[in-house]
Formats: C-alpha cells, sequence, structure tokens
C-alpha cells in the first residue's frame, strides 16, 4: 500500500509586514493624538477666557492666544496701551507670599522699635547737652541705635591716646550703657590718609586702637564685657568725599553702635 506525501509546507516570508503595518498605524495614531492635543482651539479658548472675566468681574478684558502681546493679552480687545496695564496692576512677586509678615514677626517689629524709641531716650537724657552738628550725632531704627562721635573730641592726631576731656564725656555715656541689656560695638574709622608715625602700621590699627581704648573707659564703668565689643574699620566705610579737608575729618570717627537686644536675642536663637 502506498503512502501518501504529506504536502509540502510554503514558507511565508511576507508575515512581517503585518506587524509593521500595526506599528505603522499606531505610530500613526500616537502622532494625530499629539497633534490634537497642542492645536488650541481659539474660539473655545476665547469663549472660557469670556466666561471667567465676566465671573471675576472684569469687562473688555480678554485674552487671545492667536495674537499675543507677550503675556497673551490682546492690546484691541484691552483697547488700553500695554504701558498702562503695567502701570496700573503691577505683578506682585511669587516670593511676596512666603515673606509675608506673620502676626509674630510685625509684633516683634513693634516691640524692637518701643525698645529702641526707650534707649534713645536714655541715650538723649544723658548726653542731649552734647549732641549738635559739629559734636555727637545720635541717629538710628528699629534695629539699632548709632552715636557718633567726631575723632577730633576724644583723640589727639594720630593717636589712640585718650584726649582727658573726653573721658567726663565718655563715663556720662557709659552711665547709660551700662544699665542696659543691649550689645554695645564701637567702631573706629579714619579717614583715607596715611598714617606718619611708628606706632601704627596702617589706619586699620588705628581705627581698632581707638575703639578698643573707648572700650576700655566702658568697661571700666560697669558696661557687662560680655555685650561690649570693638572693631576698627580704618578708610573703608567713609560717610563724606575725602577729598576735602571737611569730608576728612567728618570721617575720622568713633560710632557706639547700640543693637537690639531683641533682635540680638532672635539672631543668637537661630
Amino acid at each position: 500500500m502506498s503512502r501518501r506525501k504529506p504536502p509540502e509546507s510554503v514558507d511565508n516570508h511576507d508575515r512581517w509586514l503585518v506587524s509593521y503595518a500595526d506599528f505603522i498605524t499606531l505610530l500613526f495614531a500616537f502622532f494625530v493624538v499629539m497633534y490634537s492635543t497642542s492645536a488650541v482651539n481659539v474660539g473655545d479658548f476665547r469663549v472660557l477666557s469670556d466666561s471667567i472675566v465676566q465671573a471675576f468681574g472684569l469687562p473688555g478684558v480678554s485674552f487671545d492666544p492667536s495674537r499675543p502681546n507677550g503675556d497673551g493679552t490682546s492690546s484691541s480687545r484691552l483697547g488700553i496701551p500695554q504701558a498702562a496695564v503695567a502701570d496700573e496692576a503691577p505683578r506682585v512677586p511669587l516670593q511676596s507670599a512666603a515673606n509675608a509678615r506673620t502676626p509674630e514677626a510685625a509684633l516683634g517689629d513693634i516691640a524692637s522699635e518701643q525698645e529702641m524709641t526707650g534707649v534713645e531716650a536714655a541715650v538723649q537724657t544723658s548726653i542731649g547737652d552734647l549732641i549738635a552738628p559739629d559734636r555727637f550725632a545720635v541717629t538710628g531704627n528699629d534695629k539699632w541705635l548709632e552715636i557718633k562721635i567726631p575723632a577730633r573730641m576724644l583723640f589727639p592726631s594720630g593717636s589712640r591716646s585718650l584726649l582727658a576731656s573726653s573721658i567726663p564725656m565718655l563715663r556720662r555715656l557709659a552711665d547709660t550703657l551700662k544699665a542696659l541689656p543691649n550689645e554695645v560695638v564701637v567702631q573706629g574709622h579714619t579717614d583715607n590718609q596715611p598714617i606718619r608715625n611708628g606706632q601704627f602700621p596702617s589706619n586699620w590699627e588705628l581705627s581698632t586702637a581707638r575703639a578698643a581704648a573707648i572700650a576700655r573707659v566702658f568697661e571700666e564703668e560697669g558696661v557687662d564685657p560680655v555685650k561690649l565689643s570693638a572693631v576698627g574699620f580704618g578708610p573703608n566705610r567713609p560717610i563724606a568725599d575725602n577729598a576735602s579737608e571737611e569730608g576728612r575729618a567728618e570721617n575720622r570717627r568713633v560710632v557706639v553702635l547700640v543693637r537690639s537686644a531683641l533682635l540680638s536675642q532672635v539672631v543668637g536663637d537661630g
């Protein structure tokens, strides 16, 4: 009995076309979806914009994405120049909300201001007769009080040794400072003229030595040394033009800085 021959199988070498066609179809559909989501329907956008504007009670203002003026507004529909819009509605920085003062911070500012007002009143009572345009000057804010003293009232030229006439004035000031809890910083300043003696290599050393001399008087008169410091800035923080003798004389000064005790406590705790 003869056996039947099995039919020969024919390999289909074009089967990959089916998978390829499916892939192309999916890729085409993907790009269609991407295009449709990126295209803006101007009509629908304008309707949505007008609805929002009416809800907030801003008639005459609209947004037109087809004719942007940098920020998406249409100046023809606004009816006013773009500069006027910027003037009438200034932009608020994003960080303004984060920097908004809390009630606790506002109360702290008020307390600090009241504190420094009391400090200024005490200083005015102590040395009020010395305050004059060419003598002591007292300025300040809610963070510190600054007492500026011309160097000529305190020291001979180029020297760190205090004039005998300056000691009573400094003692009067020390009597007020020692009763306060505030930190006191004595700052020495000079003009920009190079020093011409062998005692100090530069104005840095002269300004620092002068500040230390005054701080020492304060300590001797009972000011707590823990809250007392001295620093010299040399000629680097002028308040007047060094081109004239008047300006240089104004720059040669000592500043007694009284810091807010409340502010110092906050900074220390932080």
